[in-house]
């Protein structure tokens, strides 16, 4: 029988933890992802553009803010390395002073804020979804608990009962002629609550309370990932300013729809990867196995993510057509260049996972500010010569010619990742990948009929890519449980594990 004390029941903790939370998150994120696909899919045919581009300003700042509001602490809690009765409560105080302090600033500062974006119109739709700033500020805790013991499946049921509870508001009363005004307050809903959810799930509950030595522990980890999230979801937003700025708030509707459809991909499977990846990052550098571990789950990721996007690229034109209908056939343009940025942003997202669970937040700061930086004048370049289709061109360019280079370099430092090993898992299914892409685009530019198009292309793009790549996949994947062979090298148990495993299985 294994003990708590025993390294192999540790090992066996992580390992079990690591595959339950995967599927359970699977299905809690592509469950949510799915509700939100389908709502746009109505909204595109009730809504007009503008009402999107309305919302896209209020998401710009509420995804700025509701990424800073804890000051990166909770991942403190995620990494599983402390035991959260000492830093718990210290965590919820930062999150509640800052997430009310945010909300705050941005309910005051929502006309200055919409006018700055290019619609001074849009300035209520900001003042009501900078409430859910602060409803996330009250969930920081008991989402990272749920996070932090693989409880994925009450966090599965948490997010899709956030998701149906939007949905069911922002149909009626979208139909009912509430435009802009449906998409925020049935977000604001569905928020509220997601909120009450993770109170009721969480395996243990903290009331505010605060350590000066603690606040200074969760600090040193959190402020740099905060700051480096402040400028990355700065740097993910402006394309809208940009686009809403230089080509008008109904244009920023239509962006708004290639993008979502674009990055679906990216934020399906980097969502499924993040809720398991720190944890088990955090515990695997504590192992000294990060290195190893790093290629194999950099490479899984790549056959994952590769092949969804270049189908999405070569299929951009009647997948538009199909999903949206011909008044959205201008967000096709974009399509293409957001594509391969969606590829490199779920890379991008794992190298990060990376630096994270092996507490290594500070070279995270400066490689957003190069990003941001060099994005810039790409998309106003972009914008200015080319419209949509230049914004999509800039953002692909960037990240796969500046940003991911960086990233490599950085995890190499901070891991201890060869760079080579990286790159060996992931040229395959690049190399597979583009021809796949390229084979769509061939078969679906043959077919007149959109529907039939997607249909012929992503059937010949999907059985091309399995027929090159299909047991490389499998091996890919595969070679995540060698880390079994490091067993023998012994993996101390988590302060928790015996509550881990005794706790309900289930953002």
């Amino acid at each position: 029988m294994r003990t708590q004390g025993d390294p192999e029941a540790g090992l066996e903790t992580v390992r079990t933890g690591f595959r339950g939370g995967l599927l359970w998150g699977a299905v809690g994120v592509g469950s949510g992802r799915v509700l939100q696909f389908v709502t746009t899919l109505i909204l595109a045919r009730i809504l007009a553009p503008e009402h999107f581009g309305a919302l896209a300003i209020a998401l710009v700042v509420q995804t700025i803010a509701m990424n800073v509001t804890e000051l990166g602490a909770t991942a403190a809690l995620g990494r599983g390395d402390r035991d959260p009765a000492e830093i718990a409560p210290t965590i919820f105080t930062i999150g509640l002073v800052t997430s009310t302090v945010i909300t705050a600033a941005v309910f005051a500062g929502a006309p200055v804020l919409a006018a700055a974006m290019g619609d001074p119109s849009a300035a209520p739709i900001v003042q009501i979804m900078a409430f859910t700033i602060l409803l996330s500020g009250l969930s920081g805790v008991p989402a990272a608990m749920v996070w932090r013991n693989y409880l994925q499946r009450p966090r599965a049921l948490v997010e899709i009962a956030g998701a149906l509870c939007s949905l069911a508001l922002v149909i009626p009363m979208a139909l009912d002629g509430w435009g802009a005004f449906a998409l925020a307050w049935s977000r604001l809903a569905g928020q509220l609550l997601t909120t009450i959810g993770y109170w009721r799930v969480t395996p243990q509950r903290f009331l505010p309370g605060f350590r000066r030595a603690e606040a200074a522990y969760v600090l040193r980890l959190g402020m740099p990932l905060a700051l480096a999230n402040l400028v990355v979801f700065a740097t993910l937003n402006l394309d809208y300013v940009i686009v809403g700025r230089n080509l008008g708030t109904a244009e920023l509707g239509i962006y708004l729809l290639a993008f979502n459809l674009a990055s679906l991909p990216s934020s399906l499977i980097t969502a499924v990867i993040r809720t398991v990846a720190i944890p088990t990052f955090g515990r695997l550098h504590k192992a000294g196995m990060l290195a190893e571990a790093a290629p194999a789950a950099l490479g899984a990721a790549a056959c994952l993510a590769l092949p969804v996007s270049a189908l999405l690229v070569g299929l951009a034109g009647p997948l538009i057509k199909v999903l949206y209908g011909q008044a959205w056939t201008g967000a096709a343009g974009a399509m293409i260049g957001l594509g391969i940025f969606g590829a490199g942003r779920i890379l991008t997202e794992m190298l990060a996972d990376l630096c994270v669970g092996a507490g290594r937040t500070v070279g995270l700061f400066w490689v957003q500010v190069v990003w941001f930086v060099s994005l810039l004048p790409a998309l106003l370049a972009g914008a200015r010569l080319g419209g949509l289709a230049g914004v999509g061109a800039g953002q692909a360019v960037v990240i796969w010619l500046v940003v991911l280079p960086v990233f490599f370099l950085m995890v190499r430092r901070t891991v201890g990742a060869g760079i080579g090993a990286m790159l060996l898992q992931c040229a395959p299914p690049a190399a597979a990948a583009v021809l796949a892409g390229v084979a769509a685009w061939i078969v679906a530019g043959a077919v007149r009929e959109p529907f039939a198009a997607v249909v012929a292309g992503g059937l010949t793009g999907a059985a091309l890519y399995v027929l090159l790549i299909g047991r490389y996949v499998l091996q890919a994947l595969a070679s995540l449980k060698s880390l079994n062979a490091a067993e023998a090298a012994g993996v101390p148990a988590p302060a928790n594990a015996a509550d881990t495993l005794s706790l309900r299985s289930a953002p």
